[in-house]
């Protein structure tokens, strides 16, 4: 993820040390107490989630919902999304955000509602008000879990979607947007790796819209995401090699 969307994980960094203080002792005890101790610190991260969720007053949703979308699907969307921010920082955040993800995707128009908060900032800022942003990088957050359970078609077509807009809108892309774009983009080349960028069979390039005509601003969000994504999965040689051999393209 970007500068502004990454986060320290200080009480993970807490968590360890209470985990891994017997580490290296030669107590036998150690590995039992590890369970132990990581099993008390997560207990303490929900306890925390949840008097962070308490202090979040819930975003208004229409009534009459937004668009094709439902007041109730709305609703829940944004009470996971407000919980995905509720573990920010956490010891458990990885695996709760993955598993409100997965709650979203499992609704019937889970994937569309995350791909129109994308590519519809006007009913993102409908839905979700002044918390649109927040929903923005948590429908991300969707994204990226669909494409670990083998569904990277969705963050695909979205970053095209989302780059044609920029492209049409000329000038210097709108930044938060630009933003998205990086971090679907991201998301794509971690789950294809440098190979599923590369490979012409799979037209993942093209399909994204990344043409020699490119403009050069829109060109540059989309290699710093292929860096970022390859870095992610292959390891920073990687990510260099194949950022190079785009450049060429």
């Amino acid at each position: 993820m970007i500068k502004k969307r990454t986060f320290v994980a200080i009480p993970f960094l807490v968590a360890a040390a209470m985990v891994g203080v017997h580490y290296g002792t030669g107590d036998s005890g150690s590995s039992a107490s590890a369970p132990v101790g990581m099993a008390a610190a997560e207990q303490a991260a929900r306890r925390q989630a949840a008097e962070r969720l308490a202090q979040m007053p819930p975003v208004p949703v229409p009534a009459s919902g937004v668009g094709r979308f439902s007041a109730e699907l709305l609703r829940s969307t944004e009470d996971k999304f407000r919980r995905m921010v509720a573990v920010r920082g956490l010891v458990t955040q990885d695996r709760e955000r993955r598993a409100l993800a997965q709650q979203i995707l499992a609704t019937p128009e889970g994937s569309e509602l995350v791909r129109e908060i994308l590519l519809k900032p006007e009913l993102a800022r409908q839905a979700f008000g002044a918390f649109q942003a927040e929903a923005r990088m948590y429908s991300i957050a969707v994204l990226d879990e669909a494409a670990r359970q083998g569904n990277v078609d969705i963050a695909i077509s979205t970053a095209g979607e989302l780059a044609g807009q920029l492209r049409d809108a000329g000038g210097a892309p709108d930044k938060g947007r630009a933003e998205d774009l990086i971090d679907i983009t991201t998301v794509v080349a971690h789950n294809v790796g440098s190979k599923g960028l590369v490979d012409g069979d799979l037209q993942v390039l093209s399909r994204l819209g990344f043409e020699p005509d490119l403009p050069p601003a829109l060109r540059k969000i989309y290699v710093d995401g292929f860096f970022q994504g390859v870095w992610k999965a292959e390891g920073i040689r990687s990510a260099k090699t194949t950022v190079e051999q785009l450049l060429t393209l």
